[in-house]
């Protein structure tokens, strides 16, 4: 064994004094070919961080083949320990790192399932498949007790059968049963029914691929597995189960991601993470699928809302003639060896709102408030979406105002580890907000024009809020008299105008192309454009105008690791630069273009100016740029138009880091760069927000 591997089992190896107890004792060989822990996930390129993992298999027409191989190693526990398991693994996956517990085998009904088993250990094994039919072997070295087996030290078998009826099954050791599976000898099967992916069962199981989850339930006595890893004794009949997980964790590994590099050798999480039901965007349920794969059972109890039980060991639940018989659970106590399927949804039945709808009786001061270890889930607002004010020096563990519910055993023992609570056989229920996460721009930047009137909190609320940020397209002026053939002139300042590329400026009823100079006060024109007059001279202190203007937004505390981004701004543009109103702005609508700042060009600098490299176009749909004016739906007067554009997948190139952590920056620029005589502009942001998945 490793030194570390020694260091860390040497807490609870000094409590081997307490297994000795009458009756039958067994001698208990340690398993051969001591795994020695290395980073890994065992998971599947491209695995999902959270919700259920299949490993992939290979496919050759209408059969899956499976390859499993035994293996020994070692989990982490949350109090600080590690306990010797010996588990499955796909040889095919992450180069067969030792995982626990077994791969998540997936299959289409009507498949014929084929699961070739190498065995590693220093005794013989086997497989079973509760709730399979017609079973047949090859290979192996002879018939267990439930099976035939694969001999020790690199015997093989395998296992062929038709995946017959969809639904969620364990697979397990069939041989020493109590010893094997203790040990970590399990896993669950999962067969899809030919009608979709999206159905558990028949029509009436309907749920949400994005959102299925696996909670596979076990129980372990650590002294057991002390004894089979030293090959010393063991009495079965003092078995005191003192860990229990989920998906082989422990609360709080449990919450913890798919593939976490905290926990290699346990790939599987088991947060339960959804959004509240909208029959529109949200209408289809989670689902759930639980396994007891341990000797004792647990009673299960899920906090926030009911679950419905559709389905036990691999049936749905119906009624006599045959029409569902679905029942709604406060909880529900899963006997060893069983497996049950539930559908969640969450209803936001009473929309609670600071604004719209607050709660009758408001929440306590913030000052009066103690949390435990100064160390929270609460976002300090009782508000679903929001985040409010927390003690100083309390540390939250809320991203964006989302709630949390615990799932636990309510066999309360279980709900520990090593008799310490909270901990064991529990994991968190999480409700998002709906759509994601939403956050609005902290802060703004004019990087090319100058403000007219608002602020950023103006870019907070959409809809019919007649509040807008307004920013007006930059002015200087000119020192001197222009005449009409002159192709280069001064201004007083070139602050706020592009320093790079080709861009427009009028001059009382002139526009001329500024083609070189940018950036310095000396400027190449090319005059009498757009459809403007031929060159006129222009006396001297006349106001030159750009006929464009951008600024930003920024967004803060985005985690890393955010996806799906989705960014929405709404607005208008009108045709004054004075005045406390907005002048119709119907013809010759000015070209608006949302930008989104990449971090990983030239970091800060990149997305510094107007200009600069790191300014990417947010990706159709909506097609930019878009024609942008004051009436943008002639049917109805004077609406703003707004458009959501969306970066599916990882946010990490948008997601600033360092002295820029946790910030996304949004770009608008507007130009009126088009005949017949563009004039100047206002742009009225009335929102500029940000959605997305938080980790």
């Amino acid at each position: 064994m490793s030194e570390p591997a020694t260091a860390r089992r040497g807490k609870k190896a000094t409590m081997t004094h307490k297994m000795w107890r009458l009756g039958t004792v067994l001698a208990l060989a340690a398993g051969s070919l001591l795994a020695v822990a290395v980073h890994g996930s065992a998971l599947p390129p491209g695995a999902p961080k959270l919700g259920m993992v299949c490993t992939p298999g290979t496919v050759s027409g209408a059969t899956h083949i499976f390859n499993l191989e035994t293996k020994t190693g070692y989990i982490e526990t949350p109090d600080g320990n590690s306990v010797f398991m010996w588990s499955y693994d796909d040889p095919g996956v992450d180069a067969g790192h030792f995982q626990s517990p077994g791969p998540v085998l997936c299959a289409t009904q009507g498949q014929t399932i084929v699961v070739n088993l190498t065995n590693h250990l220093t005794e013989a094994t086997s497989l079973v498949f509760p709730g399979q039919q017609a079973i047949t072997t090859s290979g192996g070295a002879a018939d267990g007790l439930l099976a035939r087996e694969a001999a020790a030290s690199g015997g093989t078998v395998s296992y062929t059968f038709t995946a017959g009826n969809p639904g969620t099954y364990l697979y397990e050791s069939g041989s020493d049963v109590a010893k094997q599976v203790e040990m970590g000898l399990y896993g669950a099967l999962i067969i899809r029914p030919s009608a979709g992916a999206n159905l558990a069962y028949g029509a009436t199981s309907q749920f949400d691929p994005s959102r299925e989850y696996l909670m596979l339930l076990a129980d372990m006595d650590p002294f057991l597995h002390h004894a089979i890893e030293t090959g010393t004794t063991y009495d079965f009949n003092s078995r005191d189960n003192r860990y229990f997980t989920i998906n082989g964790r422990s609360f709080p590994d449990t919450i913890q991601d798919n593939g976490s590099g905290l926990l290699p050798n346990q790939p599987y999480g088991a947060l339960v993470r959804i959004q509240p039901n909208n029959p529109t965007t949200n209408a289809l349920p989670a689902l759930i699928r639980m396994v007891n794969a341990g000797v004792d059972n647990h009673p299960f109890h899920p906090h926030g809302n009911h679950t419905t039980q559709i389905a036990q060991d691999g049936r749905q639940l119906t009624s006599p003639g045959g029409a569902p018989a679905f029942t709604e659970h406060f909880g529900e106590t899963i006997g060893a060896g069983a497996t049950e399927d539930f559908l969640l949804r969450w209803d936001d039945t009473d929309h609670w709102d600071p604004g719209t709808n607050p709660l009758p009786v408001p929440p306590p001061n913030y000052r009066d408030v103690t949390f435990k270890d100064a160390n929270t889930w609460y976002s300090g607002s009782p508000y679903l979406g929001y985040k409010g004010t927390l003690p100083a020096g309390t540390t939250s563990q809320n991203i964006c105002g989302e709630w949390y519910f615990p799932w636990h055993s309510h066999a309360l023992n279980e709900f520990t580890n090593f008799d310490e609570g909270f901990g064991g056989m529990g994991t968190l229920l999480r409700v998002d907000p709906p759509g994601g996460c939403f956050t609005t721009a902290f802060s703004t930047a004019i990087v090319g024009g100058v403000l007219k009137s608002g602020s950023v909190s103006a870019l907070a609320v959409g809809g019919t809020d007649a509040n807008y940020y307004q920013v007006n397209p930059r002015t200087t002026t000119r020192p001197t008299a222009t005449t009409a053939g002159q192709g280069t002139i001064t201004v007083a300042s070139a602050a706020g105008f592009p320093t790079s590329g080709s861009y427009y400026i009028r001059i009382d009823n002139e526009v001329m192309q500024v083609t070189g100079g940018q950036g310095t006060t000396t400027w190449t024109v090319t005059r009498g454009q757009l459809g403007t007059a031929p060159p006129v001279s222009h006396a001297a202190g006349a106001t030159v105008t750009a006929l464009a203007n951008d600024w930003y937004g920024s967004f803060s505390g985005v985690k890393a690791g955010s996806t799906n981004l989705k960014v929405t701004y709404q607005g208008k543009n009108c045709a004054n630069t004075t005045g406390t109103t907005c002048t119709a702005l119907t013809t010759n609508l000015p070209q608006q273009t949302v930008k989104i700042c990449d971090w990983t060009i030239a970091g800060a600098t990149g997305c510094s100016s107007a200009t600069s490299a790191g300014w990417v176009i947010l990706p159709a749909p909506p097609t930019q740029p878009q024609a942008v004016g004051s009436d943008n739906d002639p049917a109805t007067p004077g609406p703003d138009l707004s458009s959501t554009w969306t970066l599916p997948g990882s946010g990490s190139h948008y997601i600033g880091t360092g002295t820029y952590n946790g910030q996304v920056r949004v770009l608008i620029h507007t130009e009126r760069w088009t005949a017949p005589s563009p004039t100047a502009f206002s742009t009225w942001g009335n929102l500029l927000a940000l959605t997305y998945d938080a980790p």
